[in-house]
């Protein structure tokens, strides 16, 4: 038997106020590409059942553009007589009863079994049930779902969570949820946890066979570095599955293949304030040579800068820099005399005008006469503003 299982494919996501030619924000059509390298990757591999772990849309009210991508592709998929098992995630579901939940347009396609119902559900093929647990609001409801929730005896079973497994695979998102700890021994009578909702690809050390397939494009910078892609599972059928300590007689091979995305890179300097801008330049410039940035999203984080190396070191100048670059990410932690400060906060300097009176200050330093009338300018400039 053989399994594919993939997640948090949010379609519909959106970034950085970029489009294509066609109009399309670039990212929202790079997490489409993702998307679709999955499924040409299905195709060619003929599975016998997909499943996909929550958060197919990044929205519970998807765009037009959104919606259509998501059918059309499995279309495909259905053409090709593959199954498709697929749970809500936190992403999709609706937080009222007065929205509809969009798995439920899903239900049109006759291969694709969405389970999106505050209920668990289940599907057998030839042998091997699929479960589902979707995300489910309501906390007392989710209880009794997970009460009711038990394998079918003599198959392979597959157990589908949208969840945390431990606070660590937590993503600081609206409604996420961690799974409650006093149902955790139930995990250990499935042979398989497909896992959504965090996005790497990871083994659990909770159960021997839970797996987070991890998202399909990378949707943040705390995911720089990890590869996106699938999961594939094969596995013999014997006579019977049986459970907990015996469960391990399934002769399960789990592995990871990665798909190409758009890359996405870091750079990051301690200690700017003991620096010379020209210095903090020529460590960017090594970063550039020794790296690939077209097309790429580049991080640059700037620790314990000072307020006069932000003005040199502004956005124009640092897209000079990295001219081929897809989009640039700046963080600065700015640094003062008396703390470290994230950003420039009104209060820990006396103004911003002051600020760049000393600046200008610092770039004549042997004629006061020019920087005493560049001050004076740039005063009323702020007075100006403030006043409109």
């Amino acid at each position: 038997m053989r399994i594919l299982h993939f997640s948090d494919t949010h379609l519909g996501f959106q970034a950085f106020d970029r489009v294509n030619a066609e109009g399309i924000n670039a990212r929202e059509q790079d997490v489409y590409d993702a998307f679709g390298r999955v499924v040409e990757r299905i195709l060619a591999e003929k599975p016998d059942v997909v499943i996909h772990s929550g958060d197919f849309f990044h929205r519970p009210s998807p765009s037009n553009r959104a919606l259509t991508f998501g059918l059309e592709q499995l279309k495909r998929l259905c053409d090709a007589r593959i199954p498709v098992v697929i749970i809500a995630g936190n992403h999709e579901t609706p937080k009222t009863i007065y929205n509809s939940p969009i798995l439920r347009a899903l239900r049109n396609l006759d291969c694709v079994y969405p389970i999106f119902g505050e209920t668990w559900e289940k599907f057998e093929f030839d042998g091997t049930v699929v479960h589902g647990v979707p995300h489910i609001n309501d906390n007392r409801i989710l209880y009794r779902e997970l009460e009711r929730l038990e394998p079918v005896a003599g198959k392979f079973n597959i157990l589908m969570l949208h969840t945390s497994l431990g606070k660590k695979f937590l993503m600081e998102e609206y409604g996420e949820q961690v799974f409650p700890a006093e149902f955790e021994a139930k995990l250990a009578d499935f042979q398989y946890i497909a896992l959504g909702h965090w996005h790497n690809f990871q083994k659990i050390d909770l159960h021997p066979n839970a797996w987070y397939s991890g998202s399909t494009e990378r949707l943040s910078d705390t995911e720089i570095g990890a590869e996106k892609g699938f999961l594939k599972l094969t596995f013999t059928k014997p006579d019977r599955f049986r459970k907990r300590d015996e469960r391990n007689d399934t002769d399960l091979s789990v592995t990871f293949e990665a798909i190409p995305t758009r890359p996405w890179l870091s750079w990051e300097m301690n200690r700017c304030c003991e620096l010379s801008v020209a210095e903090i330049e020529a460590a960017l410039e090594k970063f550039i040579s020794e790296n690939d940035t077209r097309d790429a999203m580049v991080s640059l984080l700037f620790n314990d800068i000072r307020p006069e190396q932000t003005l040199e070191l502004g956005n124009l100048r640092l897209r000079q820099l990295f001219p081929d670059a897809f989009q640039l990410i700046f963080k600065r932690k700015t640094w003062s005399d008396s703390a470290f400060v994230r950003g420039i906060e009104v209060g820990q300097f006396d103004s911003l005008d002051k600020i760049f009176a000393d600046y200008l200050r610092s770039k004549y330093p042997d004629d006061e006469a020019t920087a005493g009338k560049l001050v004076e300018r740039a005063a009323g400039y702020f007075a100006s503003e403030t006043q409109g």
